[in-house]
């Protein structure tokens, strides 16, 4: 079968090959890819960027995917046969205090499917059965492919709204797939929401948000003025820096964003004006849920974001993810 894989640790060793079918283990279903998304881990990956020299080498890149069940493990119910699933990307070991308190995605030994183990940007893929999200509705494969960048999305919008008013004045930072999918979904959900995006965003990303009904700006158009949340899903420093200086006393800041190096933040300004900065990462199942919920309620609005490519050209949909040619790249066997 043909995947792509991330062959050492060397920046950009990233190529389709052929590679040995999986064997699905006990326990595990055995899944033919519909579609694939390509994420901002995945472009790290590809690119070898610091923090994430844990990323098991060799490996099928891929964890933003839907596909049907073709064959089970020793162990695994047949009714899987034939349905379509999306794998849960990030899963812990069930067991310890944080996966039974229901983040099992903040577990110690968390696993990350595509960059621990063989990922789903490949012909097939295998994973155990208890990551797997059943689809039951009709939408295009690579609509379901937002799954799970919207699950994300969703968890930090909750977090946000957990502590703003309704019809907040809301800043989203970063209008990659995280960005714009959480505008969107608060926008939906009756607040007053502004995308900060770079110049260079300007070329895809900003116009295709504003079509889709979004004021955008750039950062020197910051302005102060009732601003209850930010929502921060761009990793850049500078824009962390913004929400801290801009954010309203009593405001909430959600950092949804990975960085690159360390930010500095003025601590002294969080303390004096009662601002929250709270943390969002990845998933869990329910939030899967929410999501294919959300894309049912919306389907062609999503399908906007979605730019594909066949999977023998992975190697230059990641460069495409990389200069932010589309908002979301979905890989097509």
């Amino acid at each position: 079968m043909k995947a792509l894989r991330k062959q050492s640790t060397s920046p950009k060793d990233v190529r389709v090959q052929e590679h040995p079918k999986p064997d699905p283990a006990p326990g595990e279903l055995l899944v033919q890819t519909l579609a694939c998304g390509l994420c901002g881990s995945d472009v790290h990956a590809w690119r070898q960027d610091t923090g994430y020299e844990w990323v098991h080498c060799p490996v099928t890149l891929g964890h933003e995917a839907v596909g049907v069940v073709v064959g089970t493990g020793a162990g695994t119910g047949s009714q899987w046969i034939g349905q379509r699933i999306v794998p849960i990307a990030i899963d812990g070991c069930g067991s310890c205090d944080l996966c039974r308190r229901g983040t099992r995605q903040l577990c110690l030994d968390r696993t990350v499917l595509g960059l621990s183990f063989d990922g789903a940007a490949a012909d097939l893929f295998s994973i155990p059965e208890y990551r797997a999200v059943p689809v039951n509705n009709e939408l295009p494969a690579a609509v379901l492919a937002l799954t799970e960048p919207l699950s994300v999305a969703l968890r930090a919008v909750t977090r946000l709204e957990q502590s703003i008013p309704a019809q907040a004045r809301v800043i989203v930072s970063g209008p990659g797939p995280i960005g714009l999918m959480a505008a969107l979904l608060l926008k939906q959900r009756g607040h007053r929401v502004t995308l900060l995006g770079a110049a260079r965003d300007e070329e895809h990303r900003l116009p295709l948000a504003r079509l889709l009904g979004l004021e955008t700006i750039q950062a020197e158009d910051v302005t102060p003025a009732g601003l209850h949340g930010w929502l921060e899903a761009s990793g850049a420093a500078q824009a962390l820096s913004s929400a801290v200086a801009n954010i309203g006393p009593g405001g909430t800041i959600v950092v949804a964003g990975l960085f690159p190096s360390i930010p500095a933040v003025d601590i002294n300004v969080l303390a004096r004006n009662e601002i929250q900065l709270v943390g969002s990462y990845g998933s869990v199942a329910l939030d899967y849920r929410n999501a294919l919920t959300a894309l049912e309620a919306a389907p062609d609005m999503w399908a906007s974001l979605v730019t594909t490519f066949p999977l023998t050209e992975g190697t230059r949909a990641l460069q495409a993810a990389a200069d932010a040619e589309a908002v979301k790249v979905v890989l097509l066997p």
